[in-house]
């Protein structure tokens, strides 16, 4: 994604901590202040949700591109809304993973459940990375620094909001167009001085207009926003009906369906299709999935431009490699890229110029762990 100038978006504030009242005083000769005693705070329910680490990793999983909605709470802890359930996710120090309900409008016990379908944790990570690292011994290495990288199942209204946003996009400014979004559904609830809010319904957003949007700094992307509200406000039986029945298209189907809409080219329909369709074979290709099928899968093409007829070649390659789960051994590979990762890993990794560049800031050669 390319940077673009940083724009007038509204940052998310932290909340102000509501002064306390003047306690009233008394009407007697020796009055003095009643004071009320505060009321001691619940702290927070800690549950284990049954997942690893090496099943589920919270740094690699929801800071990494997939979602724009989670915010990282405390070390190792992430905050983020799923329907109408406001949860914490955090790693315990065996690295297991527990989660905090803090609002919901229905049952713990269904709040769970729509944790667990978001998480995808119907699919075991370790078995799909086993078959991946059989065919792959750099995925296997990579595997061992990167564990428990997952792919979401993210709802599909709420997928393609984000990734309309991403267009031609840096994660910084993706974000604050998304909290934009996002404050304009129902408030659950503050944690760590973040606000959080359900993400807005089809019939919320078609109140917003293309001005609206731009004033808040969406530039060309109010546009296509606001015509794929309209586009799916027309669909039978309604948008977000529409959006879901797609989970059970084939990947070319989904990839068609939703190219109608404004704004969505083939790559961010692939992201919407991988993170939230059920399309574990989606390969969003841009220019970083480039480098990585030119390095390691299709050396041939190094140095070639990429077209759309490649893109297709470049998926392809990965689904021949990695089978009807490529689109989770893409994800992991991007993570690798990404300097926040790369810093972590042996420098057998890097690429010459990342070793110069790290050679030149340090003085000495540095290894990952």
């Amino acid at each position: 994604m390319h940077s673009l100038r940083t724009s007038s978006l509204p940052i998310m504030k932290r909340a102000r901590p509501t002064p306390p009242p003047t306690p009233p005083l008394s009407t007697t000769k020796t009055s003095r202040p009643i004071s009320k005693k505060p009321k001691p705070t619940t702290p927070p329910k800690w549950v284990s949700l049954g997942l690893t680490k090496s099943e589920l990793s919270l740094p690699l999983t929801f800071p990494t591109g997939q979602t724009f909605r989670w915010k990282q709470t405390g070390p190792l802890q992430y905050t983020g809304v799923i329907h109408s359930h406001l949860v914490s996710l955090k790693h315990l120090q065996n690295g297991d993973v527990s989660y905090c309900l803090h609002h919901t409008a229905t049952s713990e016990a269904k709040a769970k459940l729509a944790l667990l379908d978001f998480l995808n944790a119907g699919i075991s990570l370790s078995d799909v990375w086993e078959i991946f690292s059989a065919s792959d011994p750099r995925f296997a290495e990579l595997a061992t620094h990167l564990g428990g990288a997952r792919v979401l199942r993210q709802d599909p209204l709420e997928c393609l909001v984000q990734f309309l946003c991403s267009s031609n996009n840096n994660i910084g400014r993706i974000t604050k167009m998304v909290d934009f979004v996002s404050s304009l559904g129902d408030f659950l609830g503050t944690v760590e001085g973040f606000e959080f809010h359900q993400f807005p319904s089809l019939e919320r957003l078609a109140m917003v207009s293309e001005d609206e949007l731009r004033e808040a700094g969406f530039g060309y992307r109010a546009k296509y926003i606001i015509g794929t509200v309209t586009a799916l406000q027309s669909k039978p039986g309604g948008g977000a009906e529409w959006l879901a029945s797609l989970r059970n298209s084939d990947l070319q189907e989904v990839i068609d369906a939703l190219s109608t809409l404004p704004g969505v080219g083939p790559k961010v329909a692939a992201c919407i299709a991988l993170f939230s369709l059920d399309q574990h074979h989606a390969i969003p290709v841009d220019t970083h999935v480039w480098q990585i099928a030119t390095r390691y899968l299709l050396p041939e093409l190094a140095g070639a431009r990429l077209t759309p007829k490649l893109c297709s070649r470049v998926a392809e390659a990965f689904v021949s490699k990695y089978g009807k789960y490529a689109g989770w051994a893409q994800t992991l590979l991007f993570i690798a890229e990404l300097p926040s990762q790369k810093a972590l890993l042996p420098s057998h990794f890097w690429s010459i110029k990342e070793k110069k560049s790290a050679k030149s800031k340090n003085g000495k050669m540095c290894s990952g762990n």
